[in-house]
């Protein structure tokens, strides 16, 4: 039985298909149709690389603004689309690849598809680092694409925020210079109709660009993300020593190792975005996707999160960005913000405004299960959006964040209508948060820039903000 997202996209998707019969014949020759679509339960478990999916905790509040109040602005932090793996973990995959064609006697068992008129997903680097979109990708109707997924998400926002541009003649989307995210936030716009005027604003992610930029850590060169690696490398590998002891078991000399395992959980979550499934996903046991999916959690939090002593610090300067924009809401003409970057930059960013930080170190000798609030995957899947709501009841504002689709309430401060914390009190919130970092001098930016704060979203109209576009 085809799964739902199949049923539903195939005829959408059979118009980007390839238009020569003998191409679209070969295509499908070596793919297995029944299993596109159907491995989206796998999706939370793989570190944030396999295709957007949605908050899996809805709380049961919906995302939709109360019916008594009226949607005053709307901002959006997100990350690129489904991609191709980078050069760094392609490479990587590469290796794990040829160790397993180069065996000589026949795989068995659970890798025994590669021998089985298998087409590899990775028969070009020069789509490493790039989006996948109906050029690239390996089945014409893979529902999974970065391009297909930004313009989903484009039709989204105009069936739930479409009313805050009804007057809108000019809109500004800003985008981080890297092409993926440069090439998800263009087709969003594009998809957005074409009567908003819509404009990409470049902004550089080189360090020269100070905290005027949508990836201030990369100004920040003191920023070490290893600085608690005596903590986080103290997590059991034996996982991966299980998986690489059962596919030796079952091929003789092939001689996995741990390396090698962690790969194939990428293998299997980058495929699924170049050709809507991967046989590879059905090499682990449920037991083994927890633990790879906590130890990613686990590392994250350390690496980029509140973990981090920077963690927060970087991500305060977007932060405080769009607390400036939500204090001004009502002056300002544009009441709809729309931002693109990178996963780690959103990572930064929601350490600053706390709303997934557990409070205390994350454990390392074991994986919590009743207590485990910071889940990267759900936080920055592919195509990941955050949403900063700001909508007026009874004369009064009020602010609230969503996820992928789920409302994630400030605890202390969500008395407001559909859990939304009350204007004042989240400037409060947010001034009390910020105050306890200082991006310039923590980062010692003085020593990378003259760019001490992020002007971009008030100065767009009057300086060009057209970054060259690099391939990482």
């Amino acid at each position: 039985m085809y799964s739902l997202p199949f049923i539903l996209l195939a005829a959408a998707l059979a118009k980007a298909a390839p238009t020569s019969t003998e191409q679209y014949q070969e295509t499908i020759s070596t793919a297995d149709v029944s299993k596109i679509g159907t491995q989206e339960d796998v999706f939370p478990y793989l570190a944030g690389a396999a295709p957007h999916f949605d908050y899996p905790l809805s709380y049961g509040i919906p995302k939709d603004v109360p019916e008594q109040c009226t949607l005053q602005q709307v901002q959006l932090f997100a990350r690129h689309g489904e991609r191709y793996p980078t050069k760094k973990v392609g490479s990587k995959i590469l290796e794990t690849y040829y160790k397993m064609t180069n065996y000589s006697s026949g795989l068995s068992g659970s890798l025994s598809f590669i021998d089985d008129d298998y087409e590899f997903f990775l028969p070009d680097s020069k789509n490493f680092e790039e989006l996948t979109t109906w050029k690239n990708t390996l089945d014409p109707i893979n529902p999974y694409t970065g391009e297909w997924d930004a313009q989903k998400h484009a039709r989204e926002f105009m069936h739930q925020y479409g009313e805050l541009l009804e007057n809108t003649t000019s809109l500004p989307i800003f985008t981080s210079n890297s092409k993926r995210v440069h090439d998800t936030a263009k087709y969003f716009g594009a998809a957005l109709g074409d009567k908003f005027n819509v404009s990409l604003q470049i902004i550089d992610e080189d360090p020269s660009s100070g905290a005027n930029t949508l990836t201030p850590i990369k100004s920040c060169t003191v920023y070490n993300e290893s600085e608690k690696a005596d903590v986080y490398s103290k997590f059991s590998s034996k996982y991966l020593a299980n998986i690489a002891d059962r596919l030796n078991s079952e091929n003789k000399g092939l001689n996995m190792t741990k390396s090698d395992a962690t790969h194939l959980f990428s293998w299997c979550a980058f495929e699924i975005n170049v050709k809507g499934y991967s046989n590879m996903c059905d090499v682990f046991t449920p037991e083994e996707l927890a633990y790879y999916a906590y130890n990613d959690d686990m590392t994250s939090y350390y690496y980029h999160g509140p973990g981090n002593s920077l963690g927060p610090t970087v991500g305060g300067v977007n932060f405080n960005a769009s607390l400036q924009l939500l204090k001004q809401h009502d002056q300002l003409d544009n009441k709809v913000w729309l931002s693109f970057t990178h996963d780690t930059n959103i990572v930064n960013y929601l350490g600053a405004i706390g709303i997934f930080d557990p409070g205390h170190a994350m454990p390392v000798d074991y994986v919590p299960i009743k207590e485990h609030i910071y889940h990267k995957s759900w936080m920055v899947p592919q195509g990941a959006r955050i949403y900063t709501q700001v909508y007026q009841c009874s004369n009064q504002s009020y602010v609230r964040y969503v996820a992928n689709d789920g409302v994630i309430p400030i605890e202390k401060c969500s008395s407001g209508p559909g859990f939304s914390c009350e204007l004042n009190n989240f400037v409060d919130y947010a001034e009390s948060r910020l105050n306890a970092t200082n991006y310039v001098s923590d980062c010692k930016i003085n020593t990378t820039s003259n760019q001490t704060s992020l002007t971009f979203y008030w100065d767009y109209e009057h300086t060009t903000y057209n970054a060259s576009l690099i391939k990482k």
